[in-house]
């Protein structure tokens, strides 16, 4: 099960992660919502907290049916939640919405976060401790007016309840705490990036439904949503991306680099940040910034994917040396992710190196397990058989 998040062209703009940077606490925060040019919007309705994680009575009754029955087994009340959720999940597809649980239910689809949310419901009325973990996986790519769709991974941890003894001894230590992990569609090649909690889940709720609204310009909708993230990750470098993103988009570049700055002088930094902020330096004609940046985005620890993603818009832009060099990055880091050859075979096809692309082709082809995707990598090395 995938998040969307939205990537701008040339920059992109991350929402749905879970993982969330603190700033130092040496210097007083500026606040995300004394940054926002307030009077550009007007505040609308948004979904409640407590309409996130409600449920129908007929369907509590029916949750609480299943773990008595399961009970009387000696199950563990982790494991029950899990397979009741593998038996009610069977039929749902994934969808790009973000939805409460009752949406969820009620159209039998949703995206990871709608799914976490889900989980989190049925786990609150066993009271039952949760956990939430990022992951990185293959970026999907869908562009929509100016905008592409990027895809990352959301899953949950619902922990087992304490046994009696170690309640009684309170010297005993569990290093690990037992649970069940929760994955919807588990993606090949997927990579733990952060832990979150509660509050992070419920901020990527109200900040996919802020890109939402991002992407079809209802501004205000935007807007509102970042408001009810933020009361919940106040430190969140990706909010104040999506904040910055919002004012450049309604024309107001000075505040959008106010709330950039605010957020570097703070420690608040993400790849998607700093390439956003380079895009505004670019569009304003400010050289100088953009060269900082793109020092920063150099020496800033990039995961495979976020270099996959640097190098499409490099190869999109026609940097083909900077492209070439994100891609290496990327492979040293993970060389069993078979699109990396794929992005690598573009380039070198761009500079002319024919017998390279071909030998870039056949490694992509060697590690994709995708049947769709091994069938365009067959049909571009065709393609390249066909070159006298």
């Amino acid at each position: 099960m995938k998040i969307k998040t939205i990537l701008i062209v040339i920059g992109f703009l991350s929402v749905a992660g879970c993982s969330s940077t603190r700033a130092p606490q040496e210097q007083p925060q500026l606040k995300l919502t004394s940054l926002l040019n307030h009077s550009l919007f007007k505040t609308q309705e948004t979904v409640s907290k407590d309409e996130l994680f409600k449920l129908p009575e007929a369907e509590k009754s029916k949750f609480l049916a299943f773990v008595a029955k399961q009970q009387a087994s000696k199950m563990r009340m982790d494991i029950i939640v899990y397979n009741y959720l593998e038996n009610k999940l069977s039929d749902f597809s994934y969808h790009g919405d973000t939805l409460t649980s009752m949406q969820a239910l009620d159209h039998g689809h949703g995206n990871c976060i709608s799914l976490a949310v889900l989980t989190q419901s049925y786990a609150a009325l066993l009271d039952l401790e949760t956990s939430f973990q990022e992951v990185t996986s293959q970026p999907v790519f869908a562009k929509e007016d100016n905008l592409v769709y990027v895809a990352k991974h959301f899953r949950t941890k619902v922990y087992a309840p304490e046994e009696n003894d170690t309640k009684k001894d309170p010297n005993k230590i569990l290093f690990i705490k037992p649970g069940s992990l929760i994955d919807y569609f588990p993606t090949r090649g997927s990579m733990y990036s952060g832990s979150a909690d509660i509050n992070d889940l419920i901020s990527k709720f109200y900040s996919n439904l802020a890109a939402d609204a991002l992407a079809v310009k209802d501004y205000d909708l935007a807007y509102s949503n970042i408001l009810q993230a933020n009361k919940y990750t106040p430190t969140d470098p990706e909010l104040f991306n999506l904040a910055a993103v919002l004012h450049r988009r309604t024309g107001d570049s000075q505040s959008a680099k106010k709330i950039y700055k605010a957020a570097i002088n703070q420690q608040l930094i993400s790849i998607n940040l700093l390439t956003n902020y380079q895009f505004l330096a670019k569009k304003m004609g400010d050289k100088k910034l953009e060269e900082q940046l793109d020092a920063k985005l150099f020496f800033k620890e990039k995961d495979p994917y976020e270099l996959l993603t640097l190098a499409k818009n490099d190869l999109q832009t026609g940097r083909l040396y900077k492209a070439k060099r994100h891609i290496v990055q990327a492979i040293t880091k993970a060389p069993y992710i078979a699109e990396l050859y794929l992005e690598l075979a573009k380039i070198r096809h761009q500079q002319g190196h024919y017998q390279q692309t071909k030998a870039l082709l056949k490694k992509a082809m060697e590690l994709e397990k995708d049947t769709q995707k091994l069938n365009v990598y067959q049909a571009k090395l065709l393609s390249m058989k066909t070159r006298k």
